[in-house]
């Protein structure tokens, strides 16, 4: 089995709305992650994606990457999300695709050494999600959320 089947199964476990909703790991890369999930389990009553799910895909693909990256440091973490925004920029007519990406080195940095010295720290991420068809993936909508990642004492030291 491979690391993101893993991480799959761990997240249906802990968050049992992601199977509601069909969420599927598709990519890793170690910066980057992509989630999908169909629109036949996440459309409103116009057909077209329903805001909630196009929120709690988006917000799975950003605590997802953070998740991967404090696996990826050898930590035993936790991590919640403490504050997030959407902008629906247009209706969602195809599957949900979100992609989410690490920031900059200079963020990463900062917020790495927050988690070495005090055990906590916290990261923004943005997350795009796209209405995935045939013809593409088309940008619709953009989340922004702050992550808060907390570490036990004992292990904030690498």
């Amino acid at each position: 089995m491979t690391r993101l089947a893993r991480f799959q199964e761990r997240i249906n476990t802990l968050i049992p709305l992601t199977r509601s909703l069909g969420v599927t790991l598709t990519a890793f890369s170690g910066r980057d992650i992509e989630v999908h999930a169909p629109l036949s389990l996440n459309h409103n009553h116009q057909g077209t994606g329903f805001g909630g799910s196009i929120y709690a895909v988006a917000v799975t693909a950003a605590w997802s990457l953070l998740e991967l990256w404090v696996e990826d440091q050898g930590l035993e973490g936790e991590v919640v999300i403490q504050s997030g925004a959407i902008d629906y920029g247009q209706p969602l007519s195809g599957d949900l695709l979100a992609r989410c990406s690490l920031p900059g080195a200079e963020d990463m940095q900062r917020f790495e050494r927050s988690v070495d010295r005090r055990g906590i720290g916290r990261l923004c991420l943005e997350s795009t999600v796209y209405s995935q068809d045939a013809a593409g993936a088309t940008p619709a909508a953009t989340f922004s959320g702050r992550f808060v990642v907390t570490v036990p004492r004992s292990q904030d030291q690498r």
